[in-house]
């Protein structure tokens, strides 16, 4: 987490970013920019440039107040389409529920979170023009299942077969009532261990707890007021393992008895359907990231405005983000909460047309979000936050993260390995200053710290001669072995597309690498295409140039790459700590941020981490490593003159 920072600069200290803390935590360790192909994450930063707002008649504007942008369309279902355009540029499958009746569709978001799906309504009348744009949108996804939610009575069988004209597979799930259908939703969310209980009576409740139960993989079981359906009742009974519960919602949408007879129950309520949102919000904080915050009404005339939530819930929960309900109005706890939670420039994306929230509402809720600027965002560049700084308490000598910490400096300290190359904290004035992780660089002048120095060094480390051949093959070779091993030791934890950062960059078509690594023949042969080149930077930037030509053309020409290019990078500790931006104190520049992008990370890892322009004579450095809710810590980099240890 700390140390990925350093491998700008420092090659070897890419060891401590895998092994700075202890096992429990890196066991569960995602993967920086890791894409599975069943749950794609949009960054915040793709969302901002793709999501637009939209009037009344579905024209494609820009927001007026910067951060904050609208998707949206003339109607719920069209809104519901752009929602799915937004969030998905292809998708296995596709949630498919009525757009007028609430009540089998409040279930639907944790079953979306769990297939990677967009929700997509229907009228329910198949004779409707609007029923082609589904299909359309199903096409335009590539969906290969669609799953039908609700019985014949709102989504009737003419709808499913023409659905099947187009998709292989759709299957219908759907019960005698809409409890019934949240119990067989349920099944199709495997054994939780927590659930949550909302009112089948009203809308309002259940959406509140789409995107929290979600990315938790809680399902959401209706129930009545006064009694609990019996097919709920059943539910819980055949799933034991359910030991956590979480009634939405007052005593008016679920009474004490019904909670008093449910598992470790909790009610999350309030006075309104907002603060009862507020609520929800406030107890599952840290499952969402609020770099970005979607809003949706949650109120109206008709009673079943619960449509823009609802499918825009479903992506809010596919990026982690959190979901906010408003009125024409916002209320005075939800405008406490963003103040609280979030950040000045975090995306406020609204869902719905401005009949829905007009803009002066949006203006107004993105005026309430946060009292300062979010790790990477705006032109703060990561140097204010509300978060906590975390140095101190990692160097105190107490807690997990502690723990983990003094092990793995000793272990690096007392390894010549390592401590031929760095040392950690390595006296006791560094032990005492809580300000900063210290790196002291040791001297490093006659070895080959990054790939520029294979190229930069070339000359005399490898005798080159008058025309310009590399003598000393031996040497070459072994510098390149040792490169390879630091490449895979360093980035053992990074995935792309499922696979492992070097098979990656072997698979782009560049010939400077296979999937083993750099490729020394034609390192070998690109140093000496340039004779006349003493220092080498002819022939680094050749090979820079080649191998970012063919990381460009994978995300701008081939399908699976344009897939994955807004993507979210993620780097998660044990569901603790995810990395959010790395900032460069001294330069006031950011060197890494997840709000980028795959695309742009990629580049990063390349250019920066893989491909660095530093060499031996880096003169050390401070920064500072954000990470959820704005924690963070310091690091500073120590040059190898004034290091500690040799």
């Amino acid at each position: 987490m700390i140390l990925l920072v350093l491998e700008k600069y420092v090659f070897e200290i890419g060891y401590i970013c895998n092994k700075l803390f202890n096992e429990e935590i890196y066991n569960n360790l995602e993967g920086l920019l890791m894409q599975k192909k069943s749950k794609k994450v949009l960054s915040a930063c793709s969302i901002a440039s793709l999501l637009v707002t939209t009037t009344a008649v579905s024209a494609n504007v820009k927001a007026a107040d910067s951060g904050i942008n609208r998707v949206g369309g003339a109607n719920r279902y069209e809104t519901a389409t752009k929602v799915a355009d937004s969030g998905w540029t292809s998708s296995d499958y596709a949630i498919v529920a009525n757009g007028e009746g609430y009540a089998d569709a409040l279930c639907a978001t944790p079953l979306a979170k769990a297939n990677n799906a967009p929700i997509l309504l229907t009228t329910g009348d198949s004779s409707n023009s609007l029923e082609q744009n589904e299909l359309n949108e199903l096409k335009k996804l590539n969906v290969k299942h669609v799953i039908v939610i609700g019985g014949t009575g709102v989504v009737p069988d003419s709808i499913l077969n023409s659905i099947k004209g187009q998709v292989p597979d759709v299957e219908r799930i759907g019960g005698q009532d809409r409890y019934e259908t949240s119990a067989k939703i349920a099944e199709k969310l495997g054994t939780p261990t927590k659930a949550v209980i909302a009112s089948g009576e009203g809308y309002a409740d259940a959406l509140s707890a789409g995107p929290a139960a979600a990315i938790n993989g809680m399902p959401i079981l209706l129930s009545r007021a006064g009694s609990l359906p019996g097919a709920i009742s059943s539910y819980l009974n055949a799933h034991s393992q359910i030991t956590q519960t979480y009634v939405i919602g007052g005593t008016a949408s679920i009474s004490d008895s019904i909670l008093n007879s449910l598992p470790s129950a909790k009610r999350l309520g309030g006075q309104t359907r907002y603060d009862t949102n507020v609520a929800v919000l406030k107890e599952f904080a840290s499952s969402f990231k609020f770099n970005s915050i979607y809003a949706a009404l949650g109120d109206g005339p008709l009673g079943n405005e619960f449509a823009d939530a609802l499918t825009g819930g479903a992506l809010a929960a596919k990026l982690g983000n959190p979901l906010v309900i408003t009125g024409k109005t916002i209320s005075s706890s939800t405008a406490s909460f963003l103040k609280e939670k979030g950040f000045t420039n975090s995306t406020l994306t609204v869902l719905g047309g401005t009949a829905s929230i007009p803009d002066s509402v949006a203006s107004d809720i993105k005026g309430d979000i946060g009292n300062s600027s979010t790790p990477g965002g705006g032109s703060s560049g990561g140097s204010s936050t509300t978060g906590t700084d975390l140095t101190s308490s990692l160097k105190s000598g107490s807690g997990v993260l502690a723990t983990a910490y003094e092990k793995y400096r000793d272990k690096i300290n007392k390894n010549s390995q390592y401590s031929q190359y760095f040392t950690v904290d390595n006296n006791s004035s560094e032990l005492n200053d809580t300000s900063y992780v210290n790196i002291d660089l040791t001297s490093r002048s006659s070895e080959i710290n990054s790939i520029k120095d294979v190229f930069t060094k070339a000359k005399i480390r490898y005798a080159i001669n008058s025309s310009g051949i590399i003598t000393n093959t031996t040497q070459f070779n072994n510098d390149i072995t040792k490169i390879n091993d630091k490449l895979k030791s360093n980035f053992g934890n990074v995935t792309i597309n499922n696979g492992g950062l070097l098979t990656f960059l072997g698979t782009l078509g560049s010939q400077y690498f296979d999937t083993n690594g750099l490729k020394a023949d034609k390192i070998q042969a690109v140093i000496q295409s340039h004779p006349e080149d003493t220092t080498g930077a002819r022939a680094y930037t050749d090979f820079q140039n080649e191998v970012n030509n063919q990381v460009d053309k994978y995300f701008t020409e081939n399908a699976a790459g344009k897939s994955l290019a807004s993507e979210t990078p993620k780097l998660i500790y044990d569901d603790l700590y995810q990395l959010n931006e790395i900032y460069d104190i001294n330069n006031s520049k950011i060197m890494f941020n997840v709000s980028d992008g795959t695309y742009k990370a990629v580049q990063e890892l390349v250019n920066n981490f893989i491909l660095p322009n530093y060499d031996s004579n880096y003169n050390g450095g401070t920064y500072r490593v954000y990470l959820n809710g704005g924690d963070y810590v310091n690091v500073k980099v120590n040059p190898a003159s004034t290091s500690s240890a040799e």
